[in-house]
This record gives structure tokens, sequence and C-alpha cells, in this order.
């Protein structure tokens, strides 16, 4: 976006030529997904509707327009796109799943849903994740809660996705979690964590990166505990099957089976 010109430039990523430009001051904001994008526009004076518009990526062919209807007194906590479904949640109000090829709206109780501070959208395995208060949750887009993870709970209370790698077959997350014992306690009296390997469908931890007990072996509980420390990146490498690591002290970890 380009804030001087008061314009939005489409780049091709592969040889970095502009592909076109969209000049249109009403516009709140784009969401992205496989070959199209959503654009958001500002809530009606009345603020009894939203304007939505969703394009080809390609050439910026609009493929529809509509709008969709809001509660006036309510403010939108997120509204966010999986290919041709919307998910829209106003303040207090039940998560609505639109799909806009049938105009059909599918809606999650509030009491089932709550607002989560972030998403990662499965493309291939038609499920999303959800991140709010330190826990992950997948769900399907019939409004159902299809996993519960039995020990992965996230040290940062809100996602921090450089902390979480998903594999490319999306059945597997990886993440800066807090230990198993620190996790069942709801607290942390360390400052180190643990990574912790889990499978997305079933919610079973399969494998952990945790420092041993002190009282096992002192240099190697300091070794672990230094390396767990303030974690601030972590990636995993499918070809080597390494998990590389860094924490705020700029080091970088290699951890091998």
């Amino acid at each position: 976006y380009s804030a001087r010109e008061k314009l939005y430039k489409i780049w091709d990523l592969v040889n970095y030529t502009e592909l076109y430009q969209i000049e249109d001051r009403e516009i709140q904001e784009i969401k992205i997904s496989p070959g199209i994008m959503l654009l958001i526009y500002n809530r009606s004076p009345c603020g009894e509707r939203v304007p939505l518009k969703i394009l080809s990526i390609q050439d910026g062919e609009e493929l529809q327009s509509f709008e969709h209807k809001l509660i006036a007194s309510r403010k939108i906590d997120f509204i966010e796109q999986f290919n041709e479904r919307l998910l829209v949640k106003q303040e207090g109000c039940n998560l609505q799943m639109v799909d806009v090829r049938y105009s059909s709206i599918l809606e999650v109780p509030s009491t089932d849903f709550l607002t989560p501070t972030a998403f990662i959208f499965l493309y291939e395995n038609q499920l999303f994740l959800t991140f709010r208060d330190h826990h992950v949750g997948v769900w399907n887009f019939r409004g159902e809660l299809v996993t519960h993870f039995e020990d992965h709970v996230l040290w940062h209370p809100d996602c921090n996705t450089n902390n979480i790698f998903i594999s490319s077959q999306q059945d597997t997350i990886i993440s800066y979690c807090k230990s198993s014992q620190q996790g069942r306690r709801g607290g942390s009296s360390t400052t180190h964590g643990a990574i912790h390997v889990s499978d997305i469908f079933t919610g079973k931890c399969l494998a952990r990166i945790a420092t041993p007990p002190s009282w096992a072996d002192g240099a190697t509980h300091a070794r672990f505990a230094e390396a767990l420390a303030d974690v601030t990146a972590l990636y995993y490498s499918e070809e080597t099957g390494e998990i590389i690591t860094g924490n705020k002290d700029g080091l970088i970890y290699s951890w091998r089976n």
C-alpha cells in the first residue's frame, strides 16, 4: 500500500513486476487466499452493512461483490477469508461462517467460539487453527472443534507464529510450549519452556524436547535450560529432520533425534 499515492500495488513475486493497481480510498483491509483476494470496505454510515469484493489475484478481475449485514451497535472482531468462505464475528455475537457461493450462513454460538488472537488456515485439509490464551484449537467449516491437544500449551498467551511450525502435509504442529508440568499448573515458574510436537488430527503429543531434571545431570540440565530459555524463533527442516531454534540473545540451536 502506498500511503502517499493512496493506492494498492500488486506485484508478481516471480519476476517482481507490477501486475496492477487498486485505487479506492474506502478499502479498510485486504485479505489474501490462494488465487483470490478479499477487499473489506468501510462500514456503511448506518453501520448495518460492510461492503465486500472478491478479486482474482492474477489480474484483479472482480469475481463477486456483495454486502454482509451487521449489528450496527457492535464492533467487528474480525473478518477472515478461506477460499470462498468468510468467517465474520462481531463483539459478543455468534461466529458466522459465510459461504459466498451459495449465500448461506452457518452460526457457531459465541459461548463455543471465543474470539481468538490469530488464525492459521490449513488449506490442504479444509481446517483452521485458532490461538487464544496459550491454547490451540482445530476447527472445521461445520463449526466443530475437531481436536483437543493432550499436551500443547503455548509459552506465549497470544500467537507468535515465529514459534510455531506447521508441516507441509499440515498434519503436525511444532511449537514452543510450556513444559508438561508448567502446563498442568497453569503457570510459569521458570524462564525456559519446551518444544512439543503434536498430531493436528488426533491431538496426541508425538515428541518433546524438554530440560531434564537437575538431579539427573546438572551439566545437561544447565545446557538445555539455556537453549530453551526465551525462544523467539523455531523452524523444522523436513529434509534433514532438524529442529532449529533461536533465542533473544541471538543464539541458534540445532536439535536432532
